[in-house]
């Protein structure tokens, strides 16, 4: 496989293209994320926006400022920021040092330390035909992998698509605090993949009607510590907006092959195909393991209160063609300027369940069905954690938010959690044993200084009994410097 991985490599880099390079934003800035949302609810970025990593072409290309129109102080303020955030082409590079004594156990879109000492050193490049970055991190005090090239990667672009190959973080669906199918949660897995970076419309009559659109395609390697070694991932996501500021995303994981497991040409095509309960049985043709996704999100602004909703279900099983039992989010952002210097709040506020009904949010509801499966017994999980919902199968989650932003980027946000982990009490939830309750206060700072910015959190939790990190303190503190070179 290593072999396979290092001939991919310098084969894109031998490729070339016409089409300028753009760096990826990685789904690791929640402010990033924060002002290109309040900026499509004002109509001035267009394009699906909940497939991260995000190509910097979609973000830069699709701002429409129309001429003459007049926008409030707080989203020029964003408009500002996003500015600041383009990369330059040429070398690059960063540092980031992350120290906590007790990691998140809810892990939300933005970045995070895995372990209580995190540091990582990455360097990257971006020219016309080919782009690149290096991470080299490490973590103190975890069973395996303390040293890790995670969020390395090299990519070229051919006219308006990019392929791609390294370990890439994913975050796909509109949640903040939680997305059902591909989240960071876990770390990220070596892939190779092919995705689009501007989403602007087909020119034909026959598809037009979806609208700008983004796809992204991937086969990633599960690793050898699971039950079934060297399990192939393929992920697959098609996000549309059919009416303005309306995005629909439809996703679909594959988890098949493997030692001792088929991977033959009819392999995939059954697992693709996967009519009526092909993918869910145990016997020797068995092709894999799938869940299948649909998210919509919807954003505008109302007399300058900025207006984001959002749901999301993913599906565990199939009935003939229709998949069913269910897991499901929902949420909504709401956002509004304070004072007349540019400053804004917003409020989050979101509900997840990982247990499944039948029909998204009714019907007969299974225990312990949500990313296992009886072949592949490790599951929709790596390195020890789920690819998905931070707290496993069959969890609810109900979160609060409340982030006051400054003009200059600055942010103070408080965060409320409120748990039901293992809620059908399985035995095949892997954070909690049984079920339990869990709550959290967090409290957290970012500041802009002169070399970066540091981020310091408070984190008040009960002491919840867990599988992947022992009991839990009543207290926990973070902190981030990173620098950006």
């Amino acid at each position: 496989m290593k072999n396979k991985v290092a001939i991919f490599l310098v084969g894109l880099i031998a490729l070339n293209s016409t089409a300028s390079a753009q760096q990826w934003a990685a789904p690791n800035d929640a402010g990033l994320r924060r002002d290109i949302e309040l900026l499509k609810s004002y109509n001035i970025i267009s394009g699906p926006l909940n497939s991260w990593p995000i190509s910097w072409k979609q973000i830069t290309e699709n701002i429409n400022i129309v001429e003459g129109s007049s926008y409030p102080t707080h989203v020029m303020k964003a408009i500002d920021r996003v500015k600041n955030k383009i990369p330059n082409k040429g070398f690059r590079g960063s540092i980031v040092a992350r120290y906590t004594n007790e990691p998140n156990l809810v892990r939300g879109f933005g970045d995070m330390p895995r372990s209580d000492a995190d540091f990582s050193v990455s360097a990257g490049f971006t020219e016309e035909k080919i782009e690149a970055n290096l991470s080299v991190n490490y973590r103190n005090n975890v069973s395996n992998h303390n040293v890790n090239f995670d969020n390395s990667y090299i990519a070229t672009h051919l006219g308006n698509w990019s392929l791609y190959a390294g370990a890439i973080d994913r975050w796909w669906g509109p949640g903040q605090e939680n997305t059902l199918l591909l989240s960071t949660n876990a770390r990220p897995m070596m892939s190779a993949g092919l995705r689009r970076n501007n989403p602007k419309a087909f020119k034909t009559k026959w598809l037009s009607w979806m609208g700008p659109w983004t796809w992204d395609m991937f086969v990633a390697n599960m690793g050898d510590d699971r039950a079934i070694p060297n399990a192939l991932m393929a992920g697959m996501r098609l996000g549309f907006e059919p009416i303005k500021n309306f995005e629909v995303g439809l996703s679909r994981t594959m988890q098949l092959c493997g030692l001792d497991r088929p991977c033959s040409l009819d392999t995939w095509t059954r697992a693709l195909i996967a009519v009526g309960d092909l993918d869910n049985g145990a016997g020797a043709k068995e092709p894999g393991n799938q869940l299948a996704s649909i998210d919509l999100a919807y954003s505008t602004n109302l007399n300058g209160l900025g207006l984001r909703l959002y749901a999301e279900g993913t599906a565990e099983d199939q009935n003939v063609i229709l998949p069913f039992q269910f897991s499901r989010l929902v949420g909504g952002t709401f956002s509004k300027q304070v004072g007349d210097n540019g400053d804004s709040m917003a409020l989050n506020v979101e509900l997840s369940d990982s247990g499944d009904v039948r029909a998204w949010f009714f019907g007969q509801r299974r225990a312990g069905i949500m990313y296992n499966h009886s072949i592949y017994r490790t599951g929709h999980r790596f390195d020890g954690r789920t690819l998905g919902h931070s707290l496993d199968t069959d969890s609810k989650l109900i979160s609060l938010s409340g982030i006051y932003t400054l003009s200059d980027g600055d942010v103070f946000n408080v965060k409320l959690h409120f748990a039901s982990i293992n809620w059908d009490n399985t035995n095949r939830n892997i954070v909690s044993a049984n079920k339990q309750k869990y709550q959290s206060v967090e409290v957290s700072v970012l500041k802009n200084i002169n070399f970066g910015y540091l981020e310091a959190k408070m984190n008040f939790q009960t002491k919840a009994n867990t599988l992947t990190q022992g009991l839990l303190p009543k207290v926990s503190g973070e902190l981030i410097w990173k620098l950006s070179l």
